[in-house]
């Protein structure tokens, strides 16, 4: 299995109100880098491959502001250095906007990061969701399809800059005073429908070459651009019946842009709540839904699906709220299971704490992963923490790790360098 961190820079990640913990258990708090240096320690120590960060440009209103709804996010970039230099082999992905991000800027960075990091770097697309994130860079959200096909064209060119300096253009030949190869370093002169660029790229290439491509989309126009660019996809998950349908259909769309379908992973997204006793893990997982008031959830709802929820009544079902313009795969997994009521979705929004499979012993989530892994086309795991994150990732690495390892799922070392590296192991290595 291959096995992220997910978080945001904010209070609280995805689970509202996870932010809520004893004062007297906390050591450092979410704005300290300390917070992170810590957990980025703990996910080295079990073995992850990437500490993945989302991001999100939005938001503010009073409902976020009042329960910290993924509201504030600090910038996730200028935090990555730093873990970097406390890590070794954890690989790093970063999410970034093909709609408010220039291309040349993002392409930059990114071959910068991948330098900082020794090669541990990966790039999370998005097109963005919400007018919010829109209205605070002063330009106007693009209809849905549409900012995927503007980011497809933005792939093309972020891919020809770090394509523009040839793997060996840099000689560093001291004797005849020459650093690169002209011949060896191009301009690209792209010139599409929405971005143009001249290049070169003024970054020499970086130790992946680029970074590794992580997408999250999965309506049915996010699909497509994952099958076009993606290395690895996260997805909503489900049963194993229905992950297994959402490999399948990745592999076919590969197929037909012939690309090798062995070449993506899939990573459903999960935040077991793990204990020593099924009463424990139980107790626990009560304690973490009884905080979240239906009002935070569906706050939650709204920034994500860009609409506002709000001011609906809470027995409004899915199939009234009609075209979603934000994140349509979360919508369609919900759809999968009927048509629930706001209210009904607003109890399990993003709580794996409200799912049963999910909760208990080491032995008993581990069988769940294992189902899912064996029997869903699922290739691993993205944890997101329900409480006070260094805690909720210590008690993952702790009872959890060790269970899966006995079992011969998840790796015993890194054999590799960089997070293309540990992407590709398999059991076998």
């Amino acid at each position: 299995m291959h096995l992220t961190g997910f978080m945001l820079f904010s209070p609280a990640p995805h689970t509202q109100l996870s932010w809520v913990y004893p004062p007297e258990k906390i050591r450092y708090q979410w704005h300290e880098v300390e917070y992170w240096e810590e957990i980025a320690r703990t996910l080295e120590e079990g073995l992850f491959d990437a500490f993945f960060f989302a991001d999100a440009w939005g938001g503010g209103d009073r409902t976020a502001i009042r329960w910290a709804i993924q509201f504030p996010r600090h910038d996730p970039l200028v935090l990555i250095p730093r873990l970097s230099a406390v890590t070794e082999r954890l690989g790093f992905a970063v999410t970034m906007s093909t709609t408010f991000y220039p291309p040349y800027m993002l392409a930059r960075k990114l071959a910068t990061l991948d330098h900082i990091t020794k090669g541990r770097i990966g790039w999370n697309v998005v097109t963005s969701i919400n007018d919010s994130e829109a209205r605070n860079f002063g330009v106007e959200l693009p209809p849905h399809d549409e900012r995927y096909d503007r980011a497809d064209e933005y792939l093309e060119l972020v891919d020809a800059l770090w394509g523009s300096w040839e793997p060996d253009a840099v000689v560093m030949d001291m004797e005849a005073k020459v650093f690169a190869d002209p011949d060896k370093v191009h301009r690209i002169d792209f010139a599409g429908r929405w971005y143009s660029s001249t290049g070169p790229l003024n970054v020499i290439p970086s130790p992946q070459g680029r970074p590794v491509i992580f997408q999250a989309g999965s309506s049915e126009r996010g699909r497509e651009f994952a099958a076009q660019w993606a290395d690895c996809v996260f997805a909503v998950g489900g049963t194993p019946k229905r992950c297994l349908a959402f490999r399948n259909d990745l592999e076919e769309r590969m197929q037909r842009r012939g690309r090798d379908p062995a070449a993506l992973q899939i990573i459903n997204f999960c935040g077991p709540v793990v204990a020593r006793t099924q009463a424990e893990a139980e107790a626990l997982a009560a304690e973490i839904s009884e905080r979240i008031p239906a009002e935070a959830a569906i706050a939650n709802m709204s920034g994500h699906w860009n609409m506002d929820l709000t001011a609906l009544p809470p027995d409004t079902r899915l199939s009234a709220l009609g075209e979603i313009e934000g994140t349509r795969g979360m919508v369609e997994a919900f759809q999968a299971t009927g048509d629930p009521t706001l209210a009904e979705v607003a109890r399990s929004y993003l709580n794996m704490a409200s799912q049963e499979a999910f909760v208990g012993t080491p032995e008993k989530v581990a069988d769940t992963l294992q189902d899912l892994f064996e029997n869903g086309g699922v290739d691993g795991f993205q944890f997101s923490p329900q409480w006070y994150a260094p805690d909720y990732y210590r008690d993952i690495v702790d009872l959890l790790i060790p269970e899966l390892r006995n079992r011969g799922l998840v790796r015993d070392r890194y054999t590799g360098v960089t997070l293309r590296q540990h992407l590709s192991q398999t059991a076998a290595d």
